[in-house]
């Protein structure tokens, strides 16, 4: 394992350029100069798969791939399942947050940005443990269970 760099490179997505690069040039000001930032779900997932990322941030709601979906797609992906992921949106419905949760958001931020929450759930989000795989997905066959070779030729 190497170790954490200095400067993690986060990925921010936001479907509203003058937010996004308010974030960006937010995250720089707090000490993290090494930030990109892209409009769409998939253009994020296209630029996760090309590098690594110390931390997603994207907002929740966007078209056509919304936060959500985003981040069920990176969840589901085993190489980028364990990207920490923060949700952000200017008010968050109840129904929003624990479909998130579920979902495996690290972390919620409210717009407009406090700086000294934003400071404190980046620090707390990618200090996080990797998670693991708790239990195969659903929709995977159990055969693999019973037959724990199975698979993997």
């Amino acid at each position: 394992m190497s170790e954490p760099t200095e400067h993690p490179p986060i990925l921010v997505v936001d479907d509203q350029e003058k937010l996004l690069r308010l974030v960006v040039m937010l995250l720089s000001r707090i000490g993290f100069p090494d930030v990109e930032g892209v409009t769409s779900g998939p253009e994020a997932l296209e630029k996760l798969r090309l590098r690594r990322y110390a931390l997603v941030i994207s907002d929740l709601d966007m078209e056509p791939m919304d936060g959500l979906t985003l981040l069920r797609e990176i969840r589901s992906d085993d190489a980028l399942m364990n990207t920490p992921f923060i949700l952000t949106e200017s008010s968050f419905e109840f129904e929003d947050i624990n479909l998130a949760h579920q979902a495996g958001a690290d972390a919620f931020i409210l717009k407009p940005f406090d700086i000294a929450v934003l400071k404190t759930k980046l620090k707390h989000v990618i200090n996080r443990k990797p998670r693991k795989r708790e239990a195969p997905i659903a929709a995977q066959s159990s055969l693999s269970q019973d037959f724990p070779m199975l698979g993997k030729y």
